[in-house]
């Protein structure tokens, strides 16, 4: 058995050697600098030459027999062939090199910001990096207007595309220029680089408003059975669309039902939604948005390790910055980006969308409105501690390259963990005022929303304009935000609905490690559940000895 280990994961790691040399901004992220200097390559040839290696890794790990491996490296086997899966269904059937021009863009703002903001070496060493991919954006974005297909291309995506590409052209026009004086001695090559880019995605705009927008008349939806194969081998869930638009419906019912019980607490003659309305207009100055944000997180980490909820990794760091103006059409308030797990420094950045300092005075206030002190300490707590950040830097730290890999696979736990961590810290305390619980309610309800909103938009024929029309009135969002999140959902299927799903599951398998393991602590419970990495809860209860 031990050769057998040996021979999977010296294949395993072969191939993600190859992957991390073919999506070289993927490699960045996970902390392999290598390749800093390039962009992927997007010709026929590279695409025809990539999916043949993901058909050959397939072949291979197929052809080890999981009955020979350790339990580990069984585990281990299931994440990369599900993550080889999910590749070649991205190439051969969902086709997002021909149908999202959001793609191309997406990886040279991408690739230049992430070298920006990750403080993993010196500046003027990054910024070397940074001139190597500012050369190859006129390539790669030429290269994705020879593979897009007009007729092809979801409407909505090419919306979404022209407003992240043109909002990012200030990325070359203005931060490089002014970060450039950190670099004198490449700082010429920098400016002619930058301006370059600058020019090459303006042409990209130009291209995708005359060429695609006009013609752009591709379906999002993936369609029943393919969102069904994806809830089976990414997520490893057995529920069908109509069972999961079923429970959808039931969780948000139910939580509506919360609410109003809630809401009677603070004002018997008012509606849950009357009084979150009025909460939204409590909020910090547009000024004081990052610094509201940053005083919770400091706050949630000290509560954690006051109630002893769960060990914190040692040397892990975090910090808050604003979203950078590409990134904000589909963030509406806050993101969270992980520490790659070959990073040395297990630094995490908490992104909060600040309002725009051009905005009409209604444009400000509606966005500050989504940013309101109720909803505030929710978010932080999610994003950071116990949430996400601490969570992701357990899982970098956690087993072989294989593992550390399994949120590629899946957003269940990961969305799930964070989510659960909600209603974890409102029970113990952190989440005490009335109204605060009504916001976490109502934060609930938005996630059985994104259930219903999956399944709708993927195999309902639900458009676009009805899932904003539903968030709105339904969840009490407001229109720019609620645009924001449905234009992610038609690009991310089976993604929206893993936070509440997720939380489910998570609640499922601490109910079964309990019963197991009888008298353990809280931290103990949580440190052996995050001690799996980020598995779908179903390889998690085999990691755990539950099944």
């Amino acid at each position: 058995m031990a050769h057998r280990d040996e021979e999977f994961y010296r294949r395993a790691e072969a191939f993600i050697e190859r992957m991390l040399a073919e999506a070289p901004v993927a490699a960045t992220h996970l902390g392999d600098h290598r390749y800093d200097d390039r962009l992927g390559q997007h010709t026929p040839e590279d695409i025809e030459r990539q999916v043949a290696y993901l058909k050959e890794a397939l072949r291979e790990l197929e052809g080890l027999s999981p009955e020979e491996l350790s339990p580990e490296a069984g585990i281990d086997r299931e994440v990369l062939l599900g993550i080889v899966r999910s590749f070649l269904r991205d190439f051969k059937k969902l086709r997002g090199f021909a149908r999202d021009p959001g793609i191309y863009s997406g990886e040279c703002l991408g690739g230049v910001f992430s070298l920006i903001v990750r403080d993993f070496a010196p500046l003027p060493e990054r910024l070397k990096s940074v001139l190597g991919r500012l050369r190859e954006v006129p390539r790669v974005l030429e290269e994705g207007k020879g593979n897009i297909v007009p007729e092809e291309v979801p409407r909505v995506w090419c919306e979404v595309a022209i407003e992240s590409a043109s909002q990012g052209i200030a990325l070359f026009t203005m931060l490089i220029p002014a970060l450039a004086e950190q670099a004198p001695e490449i700082k010429g090559e920098l400016l002619s680089a930058s301006r370059e880019a600058a020019a090459a995605m303006e042409e990209y705009v130009g291209f995708l408003e005359a060429e695609v927008l006009p013609k752009a008349s591709g379906d999002f939806a993936v369609g029943k059975d393919l969102f069904e194969e994806m809830l089976r081998e990414n997520h490893m869930l057995d529920y069908t669309a109509d069972e999961l638009l079923e429970l959808g419906r039931e969780l948000f019912r139910k939580t509506k039902e919360e609410m109003e019980l809630v809401a009677a607490e603070i004002s018997p003659d008012k509606s849950a939604r009357d009084i979150l309305e009025e909460a939204k207009g409590d909020h910090p100055a547009a000024e004081e948005l990052l610094d509201a944000y940053r005083r919770e997180m400091e706050r949630a980490k000290r509560f954690v390790v006051e109630k002893d909820i769960v060990s914190i990794p040692a040397g892990e760091r975090l910090r808050l910055e604003p979203t950078p103006p590409f990134l904000a059409p589909v963030i509406p308030y806050a993101a969270y980006m992980p520490p790659g797990p070959l990073e040395r420094v297990q630094e995490g950045i908490f992104l909060v969308t600040p309002v725009p300092p051009g905005a009409p005075e209604e444009l400000k206030e509606e966005k500050l409105r989504g940013h309101h002190w109720a909803k505030i300490p929710v978010t932080a707590l999610h994003e950071a501690y116990p949430g996400h950040h601490l969570q992701l830097c357990y899982a970098n730290r956690v087993g072989k390259l294989p593992r550390k890999l399994a949120g590629f696979l899946s957003s269940l736990f990961v969305e799930g963990w964070a989510f659960y961590c909600e209603e974890l810290m409102e029970r113990l305390g952190f989440i005490g005022e009335p109204i605060q619980r009504l916001g976490r309610l109502n934060d609930q309800l938005w996630r059985a929303a994104r259930i219903i909103l999956d399944v709708s938009l993927h195999t309902r024929g639900m458009s676009v304009e009805e899932g904003v029309k539903f968030l709105v009135e339904e969840v009490g969002l407001e229109r720019a935000n609620a645009l924001a999140e449905v234009r992610r959902y038609t690009a991310s299927p089976t993604q929206p609905m893993s936070y509440l799903v997720g939380k489910l599951e998570i609640l499922k398998l601490i109910e079964e490690f309990k019963e197991k393991s009888p008298g353990k602590a809280m931290r103990e419970l949580h440190d052996a559940i995050l001690s799996c990495g980020s598995l779908p809860p179903r390889l998690m209860r085999r990691c755990l000895g539950l099944s």
